[in-house]
């Protein structure tokens, strides 16, 4: 048994609504039923009745929900013990979404203390639901993550709701990524891109992120979903990406180029023409939680690359 799984059930049982409860756990409702259903399927009970006014428990489920929570409870308790067993003073523990910019901040850090004569370090990369899980369960200290803007107010919201604390980065417009001689570049670098022309090209995605607000694109001719994509290729890692995109016409969405991206991949990134959609990033961190030096400094890193990047992009 998936233990997110568990999670997202009991997030069904406290929310009492599968709509709500994807909106607060950062996964599409399709997917939260889905994960609904396949668990139902596996234990082979009946964990909630479904209602025109939501989700109630069964019998059944109410005893379910029940080893769900101890479970859930004696995950926090081991997060926390290995927590307090590192060294408080070399401690650095982080969960991230997929960009570049940040994994360079964490590998500034790691350069600078290389010599050090004890290291505890953590980086984690996983969707925004479980950089968020990552750092309410004590798992990471530091969280970094993406939404959009549509939903800034209902997701600062939640972060409140779970007693994380937020240090807003910066506002991006999304931007294509794609090969330098792709074909519908026409051998130049265009101000911007038009979405609709890469219909036909294959849209490289990451496995798992089953909802990322990245793959939804507002613009000026509609909501484009490219779940809905005729040619999706899924990855595992940022590199793997990079090198898919850099030898075929495939392409992905991301935000401003990263240090060294065409040197490295040959590959470019182009802000999408008309969007209306824009992705805020930022910090989470546990209200409870006192950052080690590390972290403290990692966390000026990203504060300090965001700034940067916001005002290249100007």
């Amino acid at each position: 048994m998936d233990a997110n799984n568990i999670k997202y059930i009991v997030a069904i049982a406290k929310y009492g609504s599968i709509n709500h409860a994807a909106k607060a756990m950062f996964i599409s409702q399709p997917q939260l039923s889905h994960i609904l259903k396949i668990t139902e399927e596996e234990c082979g009970l009946t964990l909630f009745q479904r209602t025109s006014r939501g989700t109630r428990l069964t019998p059944e489920g109410e005893d379910y929900l029940h080893h769900c929570e101890i479970i859930l409870a004696e995950m926090a308790k081991l997060n926390h013990y290995v927590t307090q067993a590192a060294s408080a003073q070399s401690r650095l523990k982080v969960s991230m979404t997929r960009f570049s910019h940040i994994s360079e901040c964490f590998n500034e850090v790691c350069r600078r203390h290389q010599a050090d004569s004890s290291i505890h370090y953590h980086l984690y990369e996983a969707s925004a639901s479980n950089v968020l899980n990552d750092v309410v369960e004590g798992k990471s200290d530091i969280g970094i993550l993406h939404f959009s803007t549509t939903n800034q107010e209902m997701t600062l919201q939640g972060f409140a709701d779970k007693k994380l604390s937020f240090t807003p980065l910066a506002t991006f417009r999304p931007y294509v990524c794609l090969a330098e001689n792709h074909p519908v570049l026409q051998g130049k670098v265009p101000a911007a891109i038009d979405i609709r022309e890469l219909k036909d090209y294959g849209f490289v995605r990451y496995a798992g992120q089953y909802e990322d607000f990245i793959y939804h694109i507002a613009s000026d001719s509609g909501l484009i979903d490219l779940n809905e994509s005729q040619k999706i290729i899924y990855v595992c890692d940022r590199q793997e990406q990079m090198r898919l995109i850099q030898t075929t016409t495939f392409y992905t969405i991301g935000i401003a180029a990263f240090s060294d991206q065409s040197k490295l991949y040959q590959v470019i990134s182009v802000p999408i023409l008309k969007s209306s959609e824009h992705l805020a990033f930022g910090i989470i961190t546990r209200k409870d939680t006192v950052l080690s030096p590390l972290e403290q400094e990692f966390k000026e890193e990203v504060i300090q690359k965001y700034r940067t990047l916001a005002e290249t992009e100007g």
